[in-house]
């Protein structure tokens, strides 16, 4: 099959409309946390280091929202690396870099190929949202039956 070219589609949406029901570490082990709600929905739990500190964070699961909960005290401005709770693995995007403010990029995974980005600084709110399977999120945007959870 030849190389196929790739396009950059930007589509504006209202921050707070969308929700992830289904958040993943590279090695696929859930990180969706039923015991941890924001705002009445399973937060996204991931562990973080920064110095000789670590606890979990609990993310809001509302993409744009950030009604996060730490369970760690973190330095406004600094930069934390983060891991799977579960196996521990990085969720750092090696290579990306924040738009904002320079700092690495680390990544949570979505079904169907789909990852969020987000910047390591605390206090950034830079984010992105990309999918690799093009059809997958056509139906998606497209079906008015799923309401805000397209994840």
């Amino acid at each position: 099959m030849k190389n196929k070219k790739k396009e950059i589609v930007e589509i504006e949406i209202p921050s707070r409309s969308l929700r992830v029901r289904h958040a993943m570490c590279p090695n696929k082990h859930s990180l969706m946390d039923e015991e941890h709600l924001i705002n009445g929905y399973p937060s996204i739990t991931v562990l973080a280091k920064y110095g000789d500190k670590e606890g979990l964070i609990h993310l809001d699961p509302v993409y744009g929202s950030f009604t996060n909960i730490y369970e760690i005290d973190l330095q406004e401005g600094e930069c934390v690396e983060l891991f799977c709770p579960t196996c521990r693995v990085s969720l750092s995007e090696h290579g990306q870099i924040c738009d904002e403010c320079l700092a690495p990029m680390f990544a949570i995974y979505l079904p169907h190929g789909g990852m969020i980005d987000a910047c390591l600084r605390v206090g950034c709110h830079h984010h992105m949202l990309r999918f690799t399977d093009s059809e997958e999120i056509a139906r998606r945007l497209l079906d008015t039956d799923e309401s805000n959870d397209i994840f």
